[in-house]
């Protein structure tokens, strides 16, 4: 009997995902100063919210929306699905309006590679 994923975008998938990217020895030590990046899913009845934090040491995952973002991410729950599933990309989200940024999208090319660590990361917990 296999394990039952944990619901997508839920807690234990968040909880899954931040041990996930701590255990990623590339991911360590990936910013100094630390980089800050939200993500916020709009839901039926709200959002959905968790941030991701490179840094020196590990990097992690947290609920909930981070104190202070240098970028934000916003999306439909259907973009986050197509992002997860990798049936769409950023750029394709963001050029049909279901993604949205706030703050600094240097960011994005900047720490380019430990973000595409993470993209692959993303795909672990859950099936979304």
């Amino acid at each position: 009997m296999s394990p039952t994923a944990p619901e997508f975008l839920g807690p234990d998938w968040v909880a899954v995902l931040d041990a996930a990217v701590r255990e990623a020895a590339d991911l360590a030590d990936a910013a100094d100063p630390p980089v800050v990046i939200e993500q916020r899913v709009v839901i039926d009845d709200g959002e959905v919210a968790y941030h991701l934090v490179l840094g020196p040491g590990p990097a992690r995952v947290r609920a909930g929306r981070a104190a202070a973002a240098d970028l934000t991410m916003i999306t439909t729950v259907d973009a986050a699905r197509r992002i997860h599933a990798g049936t769409a990309n950023a750029q394709q989200c963001l050029a049909d309006g279901t993604l949205r940024l706030r703050g600094n999208p240097d960011v994005l090319t900047r720490r380019a590679a430990a973000l595409s660590r993470v993209g692959a990361l993303l795909g672990a917990p859950g099936s979304g």
